[in-house]
């Protein structure tokens, strides 16, 4: 039998010193001349998130959170734009509901190690905070850095096991993320930023079951609302655990089920190497679905092509292990559940050599052509890719005049080897915003945006979003 562990003991030991490490970075953010790259990495997140954020806000679940939660009218001290819509509420509620309208089409970024969906929690954290304490777009850049930074070095030396565990970690570890930005961009002094991340630990939740209903988009909005939370409660002194991180009964061991399932020493130094400076920091997306499915789409769509006048035999779909794991739907019913089913993506993209916004509906998962040819479709780890951590995939096609072809993509479009050009930028953003903008107003907003270094205040930007 193990020896009971001593709280009081272990809350007293020596241990890894990482949080620390970064209350000390993001007191210093503001002040950090960070690269050009990285600057531009995080202008082009944020602006491909508000696009996100404008689509989803037609989503059903938009309206059903503006029906739960309160409006704080227009005159509210304080009160944050409830986006695209003609709602207000306090910062904590905005940011719950922005963010689960930013990740409601699974179409804004993601990162990895982090196997998570930063932008929608980072962002509408931001915005949030922007009416907690004035501060610029420049600011909010740095912000972003810092959130994001969060983001990548936990997910080093927490994942893969917490992903595998089951934890959804665009809420886990985005909620310490949203804690860090917000406490930096709020300007905390060192020992406040330190309570904060400490304190959004106790804060995390988010559970993958929900992958395929609109729970999971809400978990975005989770971590940016519980982060903001943080900062607010640090701001006023609140109490809590130092030890959070690498306590015996703190986030690493219980999230990841106990020692030895975790590697605090493969986060690194805060600030080192950042994570958005690296190839898989962030990375847009192309297509409106889970990014595990988008080099199966792609190798689809290049075969569209080639199926013309030919009647399929079957698919083979090749994917590393890995992507069973969030690709969780084969017989896919529903829309949501079709983004998070490759053997739907792929119909989709080889019947009608595109994937958009209007491929996910509940008709066009259901249509006969797309059951039938999802019924002659296999998908099975591939020995050449099975242990990619990108989803590199390969789509085999076997036609019934006995001729066949594969497509094999071993990288998204939109990761950093494949960057979005400033036009597919801007195509992509006017695409989102037409579901809710008139053109001409999506094209300032989208020049706004593509300035947000320059803008004085991001409180400008948030009351930007609001559509009377």
């Amino acid at each position: 039998m193990s020896k009971p562990i001593d709280p009081a003991a272990a809350a007293a030991a020596p241990g890894p010193e990482f949080f620390s490490a970064f209350a000390d970075f993001a007191s210093q953010a503001l002040q950090q001349p960070f690269s050009d790259v990285v600057r531009q990495r995080a202008v082009d997140a944020i602006t491909d998130c508000i696009g996100c954020m404008a689509a989803g806000r037609a989503e059903p679940l938009a309206g059903k959170l503006l029906e739960a939660l309160p409006n704080s009218g227009e005159g509210a001290s304080g009160a944050a734009a409830m986006a695209f819509s003609d709602r207000r509420a306090q910062p904590c509620e905005a940011a719950m509901y922005n963010g689960a309208i930013a990740h409601a089409l699974d179409y804004d970024d993601s990162s990895h190690p982090a196997y998570a969906h930063p932008s929608a929690v980072l962002v509408p954290t931001l915005l949030g905070a922007s009416r907690m304490g004035d501060f610029s777009g420049a600011d909010a850049v740095a912000g972003y850095v810092v959130g994001l930074e969060m983001f990548g070095k936990l997910a080093r030396g927490l994942n893969n096991r917490h992903y595998e565990n089951g934890w959804h970690s665009t809420s886990t570890l985005g909620t310490v993320a949203a804690a860090a930005a917000a406490a930096t961009v709020l300007r905390l002094p060192r020992a406040q930023i330190l309570v904060a991340i400490n304190l959004a630990t106790t804060f995390a939740s988010g559970l993958r079951v929900h992958f395929g209903t609109m729970t999971k988009p809400l978990h975005a909005g989770m971590a940016a609302r519980n982060g903001l939370l943080a900062a607010q409660l640090a701001r006023v002194d609140f109490g809590c655990s130092q030890q959070a991180l690498q306590h015996p009964y703190g986030f690493a061991s219980v999230f990841n089920w106990g020692e030895g399932r975790y590697d605090l020493q493969a986060m690194g130094q805060p600030g080192e190497a950042l994570e958005l400076g690296t190839d898989y920091g962030v990375s847009l997306k192309a297509f409106p679905s889970c990014g595990a499915s988008h080099p199966g789409i792609e190798a689809a769509i290049r075969l569209h092509g080639w199926l013309a006048g030919r009647r399929v035999r079957r698919v083979r779909i090749g994917v590393p292990a890995l992507s069973f794991k969030p690709l969780i739907h084969h017989d896919p019913k529903t829309a949501l559940q079709g983004k998070f089913s490759l053997e739907f993506c792929v119909a989709a993209g080889l019947l009608d050599g595109r994937v958009r916004i209007d491929t996910f509906t509940d008709e066009r998962v259901n249509a006969p052509e797309v059951v039938r040819l999802i019924a002659s479709t296999t998908m099975e780890v591939d020995e050449r890719v099975r242990d990619d951590a990108e989803w590199a995939t390969a789509v085999s096609v076997e036609a019934e005049d006995g001729s066949s072809r594969e497509e094999l993509v071993p990288l998204a479009i939109g990761k950093v080897g494949r960057w979005f050009s400033e036009e597919q930028m801007r195509e992509k953003f006017m695409d989102c915003t037409q579901r809710c903008l008139p053109p001409a107003r999506a094209a300032e907003l989208f020049t706004l945006l593509r300035g947000l270094p320059t803008l004085p205040s991001v409180a400008a930007l948030d009351a930007a979003l609001i559509c009377d």
